[in-house]
């Protein structure tokens, strides 16, 4: 069971069940077949069920605008798999992203060379999902394009094929399903859309302590969970074709040893090429297998916006370097690092611009440091490195360097994103906890400073 604070098992009690709706139309991700909750989402509510010991409830709705109203009305509790948008901002908080599905655009076969991205589709016709993530972003950023409103992403593609539409835009899993199971073998994947499906558990907005207890159930997420979860709704088969001709063809090769030479070198080739064929079907799956287990992997030990390492994962290196560091000790420092006025920065510009400089801000730890540093993102705005072979004034060292480069940032529209750095040198005595807190101290003390700066331990200890 997960480490509650005595105010949220209270709050689950009180509760007593959680309710939840979903897309009813969005395989393989979620659905409602005959008042049943299928796909990826269902097994994730389980999960969720099991490590808060409180029933989930499935509220059932007709259409995907129906299940985003209920959020809104406050008719369901939560929603387990929705993109962040201004718009949804409204009405819902959201979790951190724990999967992530490319979006594309998808085009009939006879259109490939003409529809290769976006900008070929002024003045064409792009079905979009009402509702979805991608009509609110296609609305605002190219209102170039003629956007004609479907229920479903099977009800776009179904206008493409016949060509009622240019295109459609959906996500990658669902639109490959469809593809197949439909039989539209007119279309064509044109390209994939800037901006993916980011995938968070959201709740009313009115509801931030259940935001709470759900995001530390997500935490608990393995990475046998996300693969068991992936492979039971994504399965890849191969499907065995027997050669009956060849079967008689070699029976009569044998019959007919001395002069049916060539059929049988003729059988032979065709045998060949047959297990030719079979063996690069073999690859192609290895490698898609491959594939799928880098990206899950990926998915359980990275934090899916930024990319460092996650707090599950940092701790995991941490306990690694502090076995490493008792059997041969060596200088081990840990920074703690936060963003200063974040806050106010996601007031004033928003939570696009403030997820911008989350990601600038990873890709500048990641160019400063060492290949032997580990880089992660603790919670919200908050980040670590552990810093392994390195005294506190090198460590100093490096934080200045992450002071400056954050000076060099520009971009229009955004605000130069500055930081506050706390520093600690682990000692002998210590556990992960003790050697955080002395660093976070730091760190508040770089805060009280009016941030924009670095403190040691050393130096906290003297005021």
């Amino acid at each position: 069971m997960l480490a509650l604070t005595p105010a949220q098992h209270a709050y689950l009690a009180s509760k007593k069940q959680l309710t939840y709706c979903v897309d009813p139309n969005w395989m393989p991700f979620e659905a409602i077949k005959n008042g049943v909750h299928i796909g990826m989402s269902k097994d994730y509510v389980e999960l969720l069920s099991t490590s808060l010991e409180i029933p989930f409830v499935l509220v059932p709705t007709s259409r995907w605008r129906q299940t985003l109203d209920y959020l809104d009305q406050g008719r369901c509790d939560l929603i387990p798999m929705l993109n962040r948008t201004e718009e949804r901002e409204a009405y819902a908080k959201f979790s951190e992203v724990y999967l992530t599905d490319p979006n594309v655009l998808v085009v009939r076969n006879s259109q490939m060379s003409s529809i290769k991205s976006l900008s070929d589709l002024r003045g064409k016709s792009l079905a979009v999902i009402d509702g979805y993530m991608q009509e609110e972003n296609l609305r605002n950023a190219h209102p170039e394009i003629a956007l004609v409103r479907v229920a479903s992403e099977l009800a776009g593609l179904m206008r493409v094929s016949s060509g009622d539409v240019d295109a459609v835009a959906g996500s990658l899993l669902a639109v490959t399903r469809h593809i197949q199971n439909a039989g539209l073998s007119n279309l064509h994947i044109a390209t994939d859309l800037p901006q993916g499906d980011e995938l968070r558990l959201a709740v009313n907005k009115n509801n931030p302590e259940l935001l709470a207890i759900l995001e530390l159930a997500i935490d608990n997420f393995s990475y046998q969970d996300h693969s068991r979860i992936y492979s039971n709704w994504n399965p890849i088969g191969i499907t065995a074709k027997t050669d009956y001709s060849l079967t008689w063809k070699v029976g009569l090769a044998l019959l007919l040893i001395l002069l049916l030479l060539f059929e049988r070198y003729r059988t032979s080739k065709k045998t060949n090429s047959l297990l030719l064929e079979k063996n690069m079907e073999l690859k192609a799956v290895h490698a898609q297998l491959s594939i799928q287990h880098k990206h899950l992997l990926h998915l359980a030990t990275h934090d899916n916006l930024t990319g460092l390492l996650n707090r599950k994962s940092i701790l995991e290196h941490i306990e690694k370097e502090l076995i490493r560091w008792r059997r041969q000790e060596f200088p081990l420092t840990l920074l703690v690092l936060d963003l200063d006025k974040f806050k106010s920065i996601n007031d004033q510009y928003g939570h696009n611009i403030g997820d911008s400089i989350l990601k600038t801000f990873a890709a500048t730890l990641i160019n400063v440091v060492r290949e032997t540093d580990f880089c992660a993102r603790w919670g919200g705005e908050e980040f670590i490195i552990v810093s392994s072979n390195t005294d506190t004034a090198s460590a100093s060292i490096l934080a200045e360097r992450i002071h400056k480069k954050l000076e060099t940032i520009t971009k229009p529209g955004t605000p130069v994103a500055h930081c506050s750095i706390g520093i600690a040198q682990y000692r002998q005595a210590d556990d992960f906890e003790q050697w955080f807190e002395r660093a976070d101290k730091a760190l508040y003390r770089a805060k009280m400073r009016g941030g924009k700066c670095t403190v040691t331990e050393a130096e906290n200890s003297k005021e």
